[in-house]
């Protein structure tokens, strides 16, 4: 309630200083014009406040007090105002009349024809990086010009104000007709515009046929293999895990994104990309050449392919950790799990979900091919030509995001994350790279509001440290790294393909031999404790010393599985066993 308070007290004295300026007309008509003209200023900054803060617009809504209804009073207070100023005049009071409605008009029906636009284009379906013949869509005229239709509108109503005020102040009376016209060519111009960009949107081609048409494009594309992509939220970094590998691979695969406004987040130029929103026509956009889908998300709308007969439906997840998430109830509903290593096929069985042990495929981490690996631990400088050689040693900070629930809390932002950044960065030779999880602060913006402090934090440390962007892949900087901080995510379980040292944030109070049990891919790390100061004596260790390479070795094994030959090409191999596995299935119909 504070949050609003001082929208709706700028609102109420805009309001209240338009209503003050009517009783003024006709003793004092100048005061009357300044108050009129400082009602609508400050009616304006209202407005502006409510369009920083959508939660107060939309309480606003609710309460009645929308747009449309301030906007109807304020040209209430105005025509009153014209009929205290001219009174005696009846043209006068009758032209602005006519002009607050037509602007009133042309507000409702740029509205109307606008949404009507959106909804012939907001089609169900999109695609990207291959052709659908036969679809017209007709780029939208003026966007810039009607994406501000409404305040342009806004204004044909201050340039009546402006008309009605300036005779009161003193001015020559022929600013009202002038107001008058200018207001009416602007609700013209615009609601022109909006009508024929409306009947270009209604000769684009049909929802329908549109679905019916890329059905055929894909038909005609005979993909194999469906990569399906669903999230309630705007993310796509867990798609993205998987998009190089499946630019890689030698078959056709198709990219199937359920929500439009995670379609432009899946970050590929090659595989063709397609947006169904409607769950009755994935049947008929799938065409029957699919054999085999992956899913790397557990979410309620794999179902929608789920129930199409003849496809191995295959969860491929979107990393390998130990969260409670890697491990649920819902994978029992694929065919298969595809997991790196016997880590994960044991975390099935010991968290007995009802996943069968026939159901675990290893098949290895494909997007680990581009982790640089060394044998090592590096106390040199290996960083290139142009790196400061009083920087020899790099650690990476890059902790997980917040849980989805309270026993999945694998987070050390809160706990540990300043503490751990303010060690590092006061430790000498060291070079600290931070990279947050892209997802932080999605469920709780706590997280999210200090992982911002903890990059301001790192930034005014200065270089040679930084902040990894978001354009830079999280491989490419375990490559610069030579010890990595983080804590139980599938991370980890990468960066052990490097063969460097690592460091698992603890949360809980178990004891590092209680916690390396509970968690095998902390097997082989050094496990930080308490606030987290401890992590400069964990970096000399691993930069001195290394005393916990062997266990690392073994932890990489477990977690990893045989990482022999092109783990891409074991990948490949595992679409073409798989489906012969499931060969026996009938295909679905066309």
């Amino acid at each position: 309630m504070k949050t609003y308070l001082p929208v709706i007290g700028v609102l109420g004295a805009g309001f209240a200083l338009l209503a003050l300026a009517l009783p003024l007309a006709g003793d004092h008509p100048a005061l009357s014009a300044v108050v009129f003209v400082l009602g609508t200023l400050v009616g304006l900054l209202g407005e502006g406040m409510v369009r920083q803060q959508p939660r107060v617009g939309r309480a606003l809504e609710s309460f009645g007090a929308g747009l449309t209804v301030r906007t109807g009073v304020r040209g209430l207070l105005l025509g009153g105002l014209a009929v205290a100023a001219f009174g005696a005049d009846h043209g006068t009071v009758v032209l602005v009349a006519f002009t607050l409605a037509a602007v009133w008009l042309a507000r409702l029906a740029l509205q109307v024809l606008l949404a009507d636009a959106r909804a012939h284009r907001l089609s169900p379906v999109t695609w990207r990086n291959f052709e659908v013949p036969g679809v017209v869509r007709r780029a939208p005229i003026a966007p810039v010009l009607l994406g501000e239709g409404q305040r342009w509108i806004s204004a044909a109503t201050l340039s009546l104000v402006a008309g009605v005020v300036v005779p009161l102040a003193g001015g020559p009376d022929a600013a009202v007709p002038v107001a008058a016209v200018v207001a009416a060519g602007i609700c013209a111009l615009f609601v022109t515009l909006a009508l024929v960009d409306a009947l270009r949107a209604r000769r684009d081609t049909t929802h329908e046929e549109t679905v019916e048409l890329l059905a055929d494009a894909l038909r005609s594309l005979a993909p194999e293999a469906l990569f399906y992509y669903s999230r309630p939220e705007a993310i796509g970094y867990i798609a993205n895990v998987w998009m190089p590998t499946l630019e890689q691979i030698d078959r056709k695969v198709v990219v199937l994104v359920r929500e439009a406004w995670n379609e432009p987040l899946v970050a590929t130029d090659t595989l063709p990309v397609v947006m169904v929103s409607r769950a009755g026509d994935i049947e008929r956009v799938v065409p029957p050449s699919v054999r085999i889908a992956l899913y790397p998300s557990n979410v309620a709308t794999n179902n929608h392919l789920l129930r199409l007969p003849g496809i191995v439906d295959v969860f491929v997840g979107h990393g390998d950790s130990d969260k409670g998430g890697s491990a649920t109830v819902l994978t029992r509903i694929f065919d298969e799990a595809w997991v790196s290593g016997p880590a994960a096929r044991d975390r099935y069985r010991v968290a007995d979900v009802g996943v069968r042990d026939e159901q675990v495929r290893e098949i290895g981490r494909p997007q680990l091919a581009d982790i640089e690996r060394v044998a090592a631990p590096l106390t040199e400088d290996h960083h290139g030509e142009d790196a400061q050689s009083q920087w020899d040693y790099t650690v990476l900070y890059a902790p997980t995001r917040e849980g989805f629930f309270a026993e999945w809390e694998y987070s050390s932002i809160l706990s540990q994350g300043r503490v751990v950044l303010e060690t590092l960065l006061a430790m000498d030779g060291v070079r600290v790279l931070f990279k947050p999880h892209p997802g932080t602060g999605t469920d709780d913006p706590a997280f999210g509001d200090e992982v911002e402090a903890l990059k301001e934090l790192v930034a005014a440390a200065g270089s040679p440290h930084e902040v990894v962007t978001g354009s830079e892949g999280l491989y490419h900087a375990f490559n610069r790294a030579d010890l990595l901080v983080s804590d139980i995510s599938s991370v980890i379980t990468d960066f052990l393909a490097s063969g460097k040292p690592y460091v698992v944030t603890q949360f809980g109070t178990s004891s590092p031999e209680q916690f390396r049990l509970e968690f095998p891919s902390a097997a082989g790390a050094y496990i930080l404790v308490g606030d987290g100061s401890e992590v400069a004596a964990h970096v000399r260790d691993a930069r001195e010393v290394d005393s916990l390479s062997e266990d690392r070795a073994r932890t990489t094994a477990y977690l990893l599985g045989e990482q022999q030959g092109d783990p891409v090409e074991r990948f490949d191999r595992a679409f073409d066993e798989a489906v012969a596995r499931w060969g026996r299935r009938p295909a679905a119909s066309a």
